[in-house]
């Protein structure tokens, strides 16, 4: 008849469980958040791919990490001298045994992964967003570029938004959405429609004053590029749906 184990057996065991799985985790998301942020930087903004494809290539590379360094880290979690639990041969095979070693893995590598977000606090998560959007934007005729320009130094009781570029249908109302979207109140729009003086098409100069929605003040210095390529979105939206319309050739 097999001795039930200890707590202090149960508890060595747990850990001896959980720190390896510690280390795994950790390296895990490590891996899996620099290479799917280089990936996305790199080959998702020269060939358009989406985030989630970024970060799917991103967890190859995780994956194939874990099965080359995963030895490692067995070796260095032995070497730090954890207590051993001392299971008799018949301890060993107790459903509470195994079931303690699954909740210390389980533990393990949940509390590793979420150390490996610290990750994310070295990254600028907007970094590809902003290449992408410039890519799209190099790809455009001089003539269907837009300039967008964001200060607090106009009006004191708002932020100042002005865009210029072609104008396009739906583009006015394609912009008060996503800025709607993205927290603005507006408070004044002003638009003004005006030729281009080297071609016979018509440009915009639209100016938003905003303010937040939650506070009704003018956003922080560090909201305004964020703003800012709200409306480059925006405007590029409407850019695409108005080339990607029907035309009829009869």
């Amino acid at each position: 008849m097999s001795v039930k184990p200890s707590r202090e057996q149960l508890r060595a065991h747990f850990l001896r469980a959980a720190v390896p799985m510690i280390g795994f985790g950790f390296m895990d998301n490590t891996v899996m958040i620099q290479a799917g942020n280089a990936i996305d930087c790199t080959l998702g903004v020269r060939f358009g791919l989406s985030t989630l494809t970024a970060a799917a290539f991103g967890q190859v590379f995780s994956n194939a990490v874990s099965v080359i360094a995963g030895g490692t880290v067995e070796a260095l979690a032995l070497r730090m001298g954890l207590p051993s639990p001392g299971f008799t041969p018949m301890q060993k095979k107790l459903p509470v045994v195994k079931r303690t070693a699954l909740l210390g893995s389980l533990f393990g590598v949940i509390f590793g992964c979420t150390l490996g977000l610290v990750n994310l606090f070295f990254i600028d998560a907007d970094r590809s967003h902003t290449l992408k959007l410039q890519a799209s934007l190099d790809n455009l005729p001089s003539e269907e570029t837009y300039e967008v320009e964001a200060t607090n130094a106009k009006r004191p009781d708002g932020t100042t938004l002005t865009i210029r570029g072609p104008d396009r249908d739906g583009l006015l109302t394609s912009m008060v959405s996503a800025l709607n979207t993205a927290g603005c109140s507006v408070v004044e729009l002003h638009a003004s429609p005006r030729h281009r003086s080297s071609t016979d098409s018509i440009a915009i100069e639209d100016i938003f004053v905003v303010t937040d929605q939650k506070t009704k003040q003018p956003f922080e210095e560090d909201e305004l590029p964020r703003l800012a390529k709200t409306l480059l979105d925006a405007s590029t939206a409407a850019h695409k749906m108005k080339n990607e319309q029907p035309t009829n050739n009869e």
